[in-house]
This record gives C-alpha cells, structure tokens and sequence, in this order.
C-alpha cells in the first residue's frame, strides 16, 4: 500500500470518528432540551434554527433527530418535518408499566447473580445519599434516585436490561423531577430504598417483586397527576395547542 493511500485511509477514519462523536454531542444536547421541554408539546421543530444555533450542516443535525423520534421524544410528519412529541397520560402510564416490568426483571435476576457485597455497595451509596439529604434539592434527588435505581438494576448483569431502563428513565423524567418536589411521600418511597435491597440480599424473591412494585406503583400514581398538570400547563394555560401536528394532541 503507498503512504499516501494510507494517509487518506487515516484522515477518513478520524473524519468518521469526529462525525460520529458530533453527532453524540448533538443528539445528547438535543434529547436534554427535549426533556425539559425546551421545544413545546406539538411544536415543529426548526431545523434550520438549529442548524445555525450549533453550527451543523443537516446531516448530522437529521441523524441526531431521528434518535430522538426512535427513542419516542419526537414525531416525525412526512413532508412537514420533526414535532415535539405531546403530553400523553397513556403514555406515561405505558412507560412506568415497562419500568416494573424491567426493574422486576432486574431483581429477579440480582437476587440469582449479586453478591452479598454487590447488594451492599448499592446500600452504602443511598446511605450516602439520605446522610446528605438536608442540603439536597429536588433535582439532586432526582438524579440521586435515578442512579439508585441505575446501580440496582446493574446487579442483574445485563446491559440490555440496563440500556432500555435508561431510555425508560429518560422519557418520564420530566414528570419525576416536579413529581419529587411533592414531599409528603418521599420519605416512605426512599425507605423502599432500603427494604427492597434487604429482600435481595436475604434473597426473599417475592418479597423483593411485591416492594419493587410498590415503590413504582406509588410513583406511578404521582406521575399521572402530574402529567395532567403538565397537559393544562402547556395547552391551556399559555394557549400552545397542536392544531400544527393533530398527532401530537394531549390524551386525557
């Protein structure tokens, strides 16, 4: 092979390896203004904003969209473009029937491969939480709780498992962080923390399964009242409607 040959081989790969991490960058950015709603429920998404805002051509700036609709973040209207994907208390209630399902899996499969140790260390990391919980806000629990029940789920060992939860946690997150702010149950859901870990570790299956559940019942309930708050907030409130994508109209 000549050097030069080589040497366009090298420059394609690199071109390959910055195009690909760009469009990680992109689609991570693009995928937290969508969970904090930064485009409206039912709002066409505008590209050529965008393009500009983060200096991309439309390739990659597509490729990191069309993620986001495979994820279920956004619709996709042919001929019209990308739309923020509406409210849906069906949907909200989908997503947290797929997050027992998973996370009941995930225990299953701990209480058969964790080790005693591995229980323990997920133990010792909400301790460290809730021994610092005086000075943490909502969001902190948020992302704390979040990674609790990341570290749980890992003590199945299967990173498909794993992957499908993140992408679970994700769509209800916006719900959760206001659903967190609500204090008067917190306290008793944190202590589920606690129990279903005791019931792994003294591998007392179904007693994990029935706290597990529970714990995401409880916050399911919360997430819908939510979400109906979150549909008057968007649609009646400031008047924003999806009369521009009729898919996207919010389910009651």
């Amino acid at each position: 092979m000549k050097p030069s040959q080589t040497l366009r081989g090298t420059k394609t790969k690199n071109t390959l390896v910055r195009d690909e991490s760009s469009v990680e960058r992109l689609y991570v950015t693009l995928r937290d203004m969508a969970m904090r709603y930064d485009f409206r429920p039912g709002e066409r998404i505008n590209e050529q904003a965008l393009g500009r805002e983060f200096g991309v051509s439309r390739a990659p700036l597509r490729e990191a969209l069309n993620r986001l609709v495979a994820e279920g973040w956004l619709n996709f209207v042919m001929n019209k473009g990308f739309y923020r994907k509406g409210i849906s208390v069906d949907e909200v209630l989908d997503l947290y029937q797929v997050r027992i399902a998973l996370e009941r899996r995930a225990v299953l499969l701990a209480v058969q491969k964790a080790s005693d140790a591995e229980i323990q260390s997920v133990h010792e990391y909400w301790s460290s939480v809730m021994s610092n919980s005086n000075s943490m806000t909502a969001a902190d629990f948020l992302a704390a709780d979040e990674e609790f029940h990341r570290r749980m789920v890992s003590l199945a060992k299967n990173k498909e498992l794993s992957a499908y939860l993140e992408i679970t946690a994700r769509r209800i997150h916006s719900a959760r962080s206001i659903e967190l702010e609500q204090t008067d149950w917190n306290a008793k859901a944190f202590d589920a923390h606690y129990d279903v870990l005791k019931y792994m570790r003294q591998r007392e299956l179904q007693k994990a399964l029935d706290c597990i559940t529970d714990h995401i019942d409880m916050s399911l309930n919360r997430a819908v009242h939510i979400t109906k708050e979150m549909v008057a907030k968007f649609f009646l409130t400031d008047g924003v409607s999806a009369q521009s994508n009729p898919s996207s109209k919010p389910k009651l």
